[in-house]
């Protein structure tokens, strides 16, 4: 499936000798970008790196977008070379060759990837703690609230 939208990219952008230069990668780094695209000009190869905590919960059609979205990113670097703008008018184009509205930002929810809710906060309905402050708590600091700043304890997180 993922083999497929790449090839509907590059084919939409007359670029489809590139297919077999492009390698998709899993990266379990990833808790907050579901994807991003790599170019190497010589010789041409490009690299499509995703986040399978995120992959998992999209659904199909927010998950071709990405990858229609990281493969024009490659078709763009290819034809216009790396000194172009990310998101640029390039990349525009070859998002608009492939039918697909050029948007930057997914908004697939992180809670439990890179956001914890917090239970019984008093001071607001929804409060998060982020995977950030853990990583200060192991260090001595506090977690606090991301929304309204109280200290929580790491009982009250739900995991």
């Amino acid at each position: 499936m993922i083999r497929d939208w790449i090839d509907f990219a590059l084919e939409r952008n007359d670029v489809g000798y590139l297919s077999s230069m492009i390698r998709v990668r899993w990266n379990n780094r990833f808790i907050r970008k579901f994807a991003d695209a790599g170019y190497g000009a010589c010789p041409p190869r490009g690299q499509i790196r995703i986040s399978p905590f995120i992959w998992e919960r999209a659904t199909t059609e927010q998950r071709r977008e990405t990858i229609i979205h990281e493969a024009c990113h490659i078709v763009a670097f290819h034809l216009h070379g790396p000194a172009i703008k990310p998101h640029g008018a390039e990349w525009k184009v070859a998002m608009a060759n492939c039918g697909v509205e050029p948007v930057r930002c997914h908004d697939i929810p992180l809670i439990g990837i890179n956001h914890f809710n917090v239970r019984d906060c008093p001071k607001a309905e929804r409060c998060i703690v982020s995977r950030l402050d853990f990583a200060a708590l192991k260090r001595g600091g506090l977690l606090h609230c991301t929304l309204c700043g109280l200290t929580v304890s790491s009982e009250q997180v739900e995991a």
